[in-house]
C-alpha cells in the first residue's frame, strides 16, 4: 500500500510518525514524489483559478488546459486523495480550501512556490548525489549555469522565483515588523533585498521612518516601481551596487534578509565588514534568517530549516543555513555582538545585532 504526502509538506505525519508501520512509512517517503508532482501540475494548469468562480465538469477544464479528459480525471483522483480539489455530486470539480491556495490572486497564493519547487528545483534535487560526492552545485550539473545566472537568462522560471520569494516572505516579513520595534531609529537601509517588500512593510508601519533598498543595478531599477507601486517612494529610494564592495552611509538600521544564507563564511566575513564600515556605532544589523534546530524531532516533518540546509546544498553547495552561535561566531568576527533574538514563523529569526566599539 503506497501511502501518499500532503501538499507543500516535506513529508506528512504518515512518513514519521512512529505508530506507522516502518515498511509504510518507508514506503512513503520513497514515492513522496508522487504529491509534488500533483501539486505542481495543478498550478501549471491554473486549476485554482479556473474553478474559483464555480465547480466545472472534467470536459470543462480539459478544454481550458488543453488536456484529455481521460487522463485529466485519473489526475482528478490523485488531487482529489491529497485534499485538493473535491468532487459535487454531480460530478463538477471544486477546489477546497487547501487547493485555493494555488490560486493566482488567492490570499496567501503558494502558486509560485509550487512552480519553482516542482520545475527547476525538482530537476537540481535529481543531482544531489552529485553535490555530495564532489562538492559542486547540484543545479548547475543539472542546468549548466549558476542557480541566478540561470534565473537571468530564463525569464520564466526568474519570474517563479521571484514570486516565490515574496510569498513566502510574507509571513515573516509580517511577523518581524510586528514583533520589531522600529520606533527608535530613523533611517533603514535593505540590504540584497530585491524589490523592498521588507523596507517597505517597515515603513507603512512607521511613517515618520525612510529608506533605501539596495541591490544589484538592475533589481533597483525594479525595486524602484515596486516602491512607487507601494506608496513609499516619496520615503524610500532604491539604490543599485555591489554590496561586497561598499554600502551607502547615513542609515541606522541595515536589514539582511535571507542573505547571509546564501554564501560560505567568507563571503558572509567580507559583506558584514562592509555593513559594519556603514554603519554608525549607534546602528543597528537586524539579520532574519532560519536557525538550525540543536534537537533534531523524528516525529513531525522535517525542520524547515534543516529543508532549506539541503535547498542551500542543491542550489549553491557551500552555501548553508546556521546554528545560534555559529552566526554569534561569525558577527562577532566583524564587529557585532548578537543583542537579542526574537523568534519568528517557520523556524525564522530576527537577530539584532549591534556594533562593538572600542
Amino acid at each position: 500500500m503506497i501511502i501518499m504526502c500532503a501538499p507543500m509538506q516535506w513529508c506528512t505525519w504518515v512518513c514519521l510518525n512512529r505508530d506507522v508501520e516502518p515498511h509504510e512509512r518507508l514506503t512513503a517517503l520513497i514515492f513522496g514524489f508522487i504529491p509534488a508532482r500533483l501539486v505542481y501540475l495543478m498550478a501549471r494548469l491554473r486549476l485554482a483559478d479556473l474553478v474559483a468562480d464555480g465547480p466545472m465538469t472534467i470536459d470543462e477544464i480539459s478544454s481550458a488546459t488543453n488536456t484529455r479528459p481521460d487522463m485529466l480525471l485519473r489526475v482528478m483522483r490523485g488531487l482529489q486523495g491529497l485534499g485538493l480539489v473535491g468532487v459535487e455530486s454531480d460530478g463538477r470539480i471544486s477546489v477546497t480550501e487547501i487547493g485555493a491556495l494555488l490560486g493566482s490572486d488567492a490570499a496567501g497564493s503558494l502558486r509560485h512556490v509550487a512552480l519553482h519547487g516542482g520545475a527547476e528545483a525538482y530537476q537540481a534535487w535529481g543531482r544531489l548525489e552529485h553535490t555530495v560526492q564532489t562538492g559542486e552545485p547540484a543545479f548547475e550539473a543539472a542546468f549548466g549555469e549558476p542557480f541566478f545566472s540561470y534565473l537571468r537568462s530564463h525569464p520564466e522560471a526568474g519570474a517563479a522565483f521571484d514570486g516565490m520569494m515574496s510569498q513566502l516572505s510574507r509571513r515573516v516579513i509580517a511577523a518581524a515588523v510586528t514583533d520589531y520595534d522600529f520606533g527608535a531609529v530613523s533611517r533603514v537601509l535593505d540590504v540584497g533585498g530585491g524589490l523592498g517588500h521588507f523596507v517597505a512593510a517597515v515603513l507603512a508601519a512607521y511613517p515618520a521612518l525612510q529608506g533605501a533598498v539596495f541591490d544589484v543595478p538592475e533589481v533597483a531599477e525594479e525595486a524602484a516601481n515596486y516602491l512607487a507601486r507601494a506608496d513609499v517612494a516619496d520615503r524610500c529610494v532604491a539604490i543599485g551596487g555591489n554590496f561586497f564592495e561598499s554600502l551607502p552611509v547615513g542609515f541606522d538600521v541595515h536589514l539582511l534578509k535571507w542573505i547571509l544564507h546564501d554564501w560560505n563564511d567568507d563571503s558572509c566575513r567580507k559583506l558584514l565588514k562592509v555593513c559594519r564600515a556603514a554603519l554608525p556605532d549607534h546602528g543597528r544589523l537586524l539579520v532574519v534568517e532560519r536557525l538550525l534546530p540543536k534537537k533534531i524531532s523524528t516525529s513531525s516533518p522535517l525542520n524547515p530549516a534543516i529543508a532549506m540546509d539541503l535547498g542551500m546544498l542543491v542550489n549553491f553547495g557551500d552555501a548553508r543555513e546556521r546554528y545560534l552561535d555559529e552566526y554569534e561566531e561569525l558577527l562577532g568576527s566583524c564587529g557585532f555582538a548578537v543583542h537579542e533574538m526574537i523568534g519568528l514563523p517557520s523556524a525564522f529569526s530576527v537577530l539584532d545585532c549591534r556594533p562593538r566599539v572600542a
